[in-house]
């Protein structure tokens, strides 16, 4: 298998023969953190960075889903819309869905090494549109530790930024963008990648 790119402090377990200090970072009110449970790997430096602008884009996590069973339907009709695969071929469609309990700390992703299939945690408490875009970000970029790219690096905010664009909707995703990169005036724009769902 691979890794699960957020471990609970105090866990034992290592992902990968990879040891990193985890640090918690806190981001305010109903955050990021409170929602994914955010612990930031030192070896991540752009985890606090992408929580920070997802919070201050839509700080209580945009759509809530009320069931489980919304959530899941949510998630199918993301993988099952042509788009996806047309902006992330190499991502997998086949995604099993689990449920975490509210005592988990976070939420996560991980894409099989062969990228035939994934598998997303979803904390209890964190059923909100935020939390589940950025876990499909990661599925969508298929990064992580082991996978030769930095878990919140350019390839996967490339990623969310498409998803939020799409999912979240246009003055969200520009919030999103503005708080990412407040200096980069192309990036606003929407120059930097071309997404046929525009």
């Amino acid at each position: 298998m691979g890794v699960i790119w957020f471990v609970p402090l105090g866990c034992r377990r290592r992902s990968s023969g990879r040891s990193g200090r985890l640090v918690r970072i806190p981001i305010g009110r109903r955050t990021a953190s409170a929602r994914t449970g955010v612990n930031v790997r030192v070896d991540d430096p752009d985890a606090a960075r992408v929580a920070a602008a997802e919070d201050a884009a839509l700080p209580d996590g945009g759509r809530g889903f009320r069931r489980w069973a919304e959530l899941e339907q949510w998630v199918r009709s993301v993988l099952s819309d042509p788009w996806w695969e047309q902006m992330f071929p190499q991502a997998p469609v086949e995604v099993d869905l689990q449920r975490r309990s509210r005592g988990a700390t976070f939420s996560a992703a991980h894409v099989l090494d062969d990228a035939s299939a994934a598998v997303i945690w979803i904390r209890d408490g964190s059923w909100d549109a935020v939390t589940v875009v950025h876990e499909l970000a990661h599925v969508a970029a298929r990064s992580g530790p082991g996978r030769g790219a930095d878990p919140h690096g350019s390839e996967f905010v490339e990623a969310l930024e498409a998803l939020w664009r799409r999912y979240l909707g246009l003055q969200a995703w520009a919030a999103f963008v503005q708080a990412l990169d407040p200096r980069d005036p192309d990036r606003q724009r929407g120059r930097r990648r071309s997404d046929p769902g525009r």
